[in-house]
């Protein structure tokens, strides 16, 4: 069930393409159901124009990434620090001065994890109705130790980051 999408969605007028990705899946269902050699665990390349070659490989964890983990970051901010500001240290961040974080994110949305909604970029309506809160100091908007949800176009998937804000004192 799964394969028809891995196998439909690559490049339809390339039909060899399509032959290599479906034999790649049939070839890891049966090494999976026979236990005749280890299967795949994270990636294959196939480079066409090379001829036929497979390079596998494993790729490092990040502690502090926020795809791989489900843990929650904690971060802490002063009280003062506005909503905008912290939307621009998950983009850039960070100025050092006030918080560091380092996600590089494009567009994040946020909200509480009470269910309110704190900014959010898209649509257009809710971007409108939630302007306002771009400016109000993050101590107006939260309690401290509060977890946010932070959902972004660079996350894959339904994955977001959970992020507890903490005040300095």
């Amino acid at each position: 069930m799964l394969t028809l999408g891995v196998v439909k969605n690559i490049i339809p007028a390339v039909a060899s393409t399509n032959a290599v990705v479906a034999a790649a899946c049939v070839n890891e269902a049966i090494k999976l159901i026979t236990f005749c050699a280890p299967s795949l665990n994270t990636y294959m390349m196939y480079m066409g124009t090379m001829g036929v070659y497979s390079h596998t490989f494993v790729y490092e964890r990040r502690e502090d990434c926020p795809v791989c983990t489900s843990a929650v970051h904690k971060l802490t901010v002063p009280a003062s620090m506005s909503l905008n500001e912290l939307i621009q240290a998950l983009v850039d961040g960070g100025d050092g001065k006030k918080v560091t974080i380092n996600l590089r994110l494009q567009k994040p949305s946020i909200t509480t994890g009470a269910g309110q909604t704190l900014y959010m970029q898209k649509p257009p309506s809710l971007e409108k109705a939630t302007r306002k809160n771009l400016d109000k100091p993050l101590g107006d908007l939260i309690s401290n130790g509060e977890s946010l949800t932070v959902t972004d176009p660079v996350f894959p998937g339904n994955t977001s980051l959970s992020l507890s804000i903490f005040f300095t004192t």
